[in-house]
């Protein structure tokens, strides 16, 4: 079977993620192919049987769209692909316009919750565009819900990309860790006003450590000042397994998340997790048994949870505990097996 995989570009995030990691195993059995539209950051390591197609295609504007569909066009003549699997939702709608008329099967993928996409107008092309695939791949049973207009619509969880080998006895520290890129979508705002209300005897003996970076770097970092927070950033950490391990608290403050690659890695480090209550908070975390949700963008709703949780031992331990016991159905062995299934459905459906 080939299966001709497209993404916009190849950077540092969790559909990139997904995609090294799926396309890796289809490629043991598979003729696998990958069409880069943009950029490849060279993060990832594939094997060497997977062909490439780095296009270099600039993005932004209608005649920049317009080659994208055109090219695309003459790929998919090309490579004939038994399959083509995209990843989020504009480079699925381009490759939705690009394959009209063609009829290749086609399953989009889609990372960002539903509502991530602000603009009413770009919804609608997105969700029409949507009908036409053969098959469409979620994070969350809210965004199945939402999606019940297109056809073979399944949940496909991301799965746990860390290495397993790390022995999960080391003490844990009193450590309460962040890890996210240092945006306005990822609440750091909210994080840090939260901080700010607690009383500052609770945090004397705890350190507030965040891994990753942005472009709010500089304006956090103020933040952090002006609340006389005294708050560690360590930038881009390409290895976090070590902090998660020694983490007793994960804090999650983002405004949206589709399904959060981080809630599943400091589960399965036996992190007590606080979220906010997105999509993806809501996917991942049964609030009060395996985790604690805060509501979206309230900083007193996550002062309040961070003082209930700093001032109970036993609470930080259990939840912990009861994250670790969720992380089986995330390994990538688990994911993949759905995965194969659902694209061996969608070709072996009759016609092209």
């Amino acid at each position: 079977m080939r299966i001709l995989f497209v993404i916009a570009n190849l950077a540092n995030g969790g559909a990139e993620r997904v995609l090294s990691a799926i396309s890796n195993e289809f490629s043991k059995q598979n003729d696998v192919h990958i069409a880069v539209l943009e950029r490849d950051f060279g993060l990832y390591k594939f094997l060497p049987n997977i062909t490439f197609y780095h296009l270099g295609l600039k993005s932004g504007g209608l005649m920049a769209s317009i080659n994208k569909i055109l090219t695309l066009r003459s790929l998919f003549k090309r490579n004939n692909p038994d399959v083509i699997v995209s990843f989020i939702d504009w480079t699925n709608v381009i490759c939705v316009l690009s394959n009209l008329g063609l009829g290749f099967k086609h399953i989009a993928t889609e990372h960002h919750a539903n509502e991530y996409l602000k603009s009413a107008k770009f919804r609608i092309i997105r969700n029409l565009a949507y009908r036409k695939v053969d098959g469409l791949t979620v994070l969350s049973r809210s965004d199945f819900d939402y999606y019940k207009f297109v056809k073979n619509c399944i949940i496909l969880h991301n799965p746990f990309f860390l290495e397993q080998n790390y022995k999960l006895d080391i003490k844990k520290e009193n450590l309460i860790l962040s890890v996210a890129r240092l945006e306005a979508v990822k609440g750091y705002d909210v994080y840090f006003r939260a901080l700010s209300l607690l009383d500052k005897k609770l945090l004397e003996k705890w350190r507030v450590v965040i891994a990753g970076s942005g472009s709010m770097e500089s304006e956090l970092k103020d933040l952090a000042k002006k609340f006389e927070l005294n708050i560690e950033f360590l930038g881009h950490i390409t290895n976090v397994a070590p902090l998660y391990l020694r983490a007793r608290i994960f804090v999650l403050s983002s405004r949206s998340e589709g399904l959060s690659n981080v809630l599943i890695e400091s589960a399965f480090f036996a992190c007590a997790r606080i979220s906010s209550d997105t999509v993806g908070g809501k996917e991942l975390i049964d609030n009060g048994e395996n985790g604690l949700l805060f509501k979206n963008g309230d900083e007193a709703d996550l002062a309040r949870i961070l003082t209930k949780l700093l001032c109970n031992e036993s609470m930080i331990e259990e939840l912990g505990t009861k994250a670790m016991m969720q992380t089986d159905m995330f390994s990538i062995e688990n994911i993949f097996k759905k995965w194969q299934q659902f694209v061996g459905d969608i070709v072996g459906k009759n016609g092209k």
